[in-house]
């Protein structure tokens, strides 16, 4: 069976941006994009996908130059970007993400699990009056305040891909969240996973939901965690925590680190994992910090190019499809590496594997691939030429990080 590859997932997301259907379920009213309009609906969902650091107006005069057009002002296009909702953008992250689940013969588990892990993040937002009122602020101890919301992202650990991801308030409470993205998770995934959370997120309410949803979970909790699995001193004991009229039974495992000092996972998988299996759990929950470093620093997630709600939450949702859109390029060439046994010849990296450098995939599929499936009347060869030369490019690293993820989990001390 074969992965899923960038050129069919493109191929979906053309296809779902050209469908009529789409477009009129996501433009605001019902006179938007009736008219031939120097930017049409398409043309603006790919520009948007496409933007980097630099300023809007740059982006949009080098957009029409190669369209041979004279350019349009930033604020014609800002009042044009009004029209479409940003829930588009939400829609073909969906798209892609059930064409991967629906038709990827090698989705990777743990143990024959999906591992899912969440994690959430401060952004820093424009700030106009706007921002602050809807999304929150902070100050510096100052009458100054600051626009930022909280970013809450859900993610697939062992294939890269962001299932889920959401714009909240500055003010909301990752703890209360969390409650309804499993409730969500559990409407969409029957099959066998696991969610890999941290310290922020455990609660007795939390450890019932999920309970209640069927749904598997390892946990980091801190000092400060209930006093029952406080309490629990052993390598792997088995407890009972009781609130109100309601018995949940937990297993804690105590992981010990390099260093002498240990971490505490709650669990309730009782069965087919051991306290070796644990340790490598908690190890894996370092993709989910990756994943937020690629957001934040690599698809210019704080660099909007609006400044109203609507373009925020464009941009915001935006950068998530194009990580997506990276991580599905970056599993072709990992394949292609692997295929080629590629290995480092110079001395400081010789004989170490090489990896994709995400960075340049990213850049790569915000310029040219953009630019290849956006364009008027494209053939088919065109976006394959794009993908060769996704998939033999030398934008490449030394695989340095994986090896010492191995070296971390190797020294940890052996557990019975």
């Amino acid at each position: 069976m074969c992965k899923t590859t960038l050129f069919a997932i493109s191929q979906t997301l053309s296809d779902r941006i050209s469908d009529i259907s789409f477009l009129e379920k996501s433009k605001k009213i019902k006179t938007a994009f009736t008219r031939n309009r120097k930017m049409p609906f398409c043309d603006i969902l790919y520009f948007i996908m496409s933007c980097s650091h630099r300023s809007l107006q740059t982006e949009l005069d080098e957009y029409f130059e190669k369209k041979g057009d004279e350019t349009m002002s930033r604020q014609a296009f800002s009042k044009t970007r009004e029209n479409i909702r940003h829930e588009a953008f939400i829609d073909l992250n969906d798209v892609l993400i059930r064409k991967f689940e629906a038709e990827d013969g090698e989705i990777a588990t743990y143990h024959g699990y999906r591992l899912f892990g969440a994690d959430g993040t401060l952004l820093d937002l424009p700030n106009t009056k706007d921002l602050r009122e809807h999304f929150g602020y902070s100050s510096n101890g100052t009458d100054k305040t600051y626009a930022k919301g909280l970013a809450i992202t859900a993610f697939d650990v062992l294939n890269k891909l962001t299932v889920f991801a959401e714009l909240y308030s500055y003010f909301d409470s990752e703890k209360r969240r969390i409650l309804d993205i499993v409730d969500g998770f559990a409407k969409l995934y029957n099959e066998k996973s696991i969610w890999l959370l941290d310290r922020g997120y455990p609660s007795f309410e939390l450890f019932a939901r999920l309970e209640d949803n069927s749904q598997n979970f390892v946990i980091r909790v801190s000092t400060q965690s209930l006093k029952e699995i406080n309490s629990a001193n052993e390598e792997d004991q088995i407890i009972t925590v009781t609130r109100g009229t309601r018995t949940l039974t937990l297993r804690i495992v105590t992981i010990p680190l390099p260093g002498g000092e240990t971490e505490k996972l709650v669990t309730n998988l009782f069965s087919d994992f051991s306290p070796e299996n644990f340790k490598e759990l908690y190890a894996k929950r370092w993709g989910i910090e990756t994943n937020y470093r690629f957001l934040k620093q690599k698809t210019y997630l704080e660099v909007f190019t609006g400044e109203s709600i609507t373009a925020v939450l464009q941009d915001f949702h935006s950068s998530i499809l194009v990580l997506n859109m990276a991580a599905i390029a970056e599993r072709e060439q990992e394949d292609i590496l692997k295929d080629n046994n590629a290995v480092c010849s110079g001395e400081k990296y010789s004989g170490c594997k090489y990896r994709p450098n995400k960075t340049k995939l990213i850049a790569k599929i915000k310029k040219d691939f953009v630019d290849a499936v956006g364009a008027d009347a494209v053939g088919n060869d065109i976006p394959k030429k794009t993908f060769w030369e996704f998939k033999f490019s030398d934008n490449l690293l030394p695989d340095v990080m994986t090896g010492k993820l191995n070296q971390f989990i190797n020294k940890m001390p052996k557990m019975n």
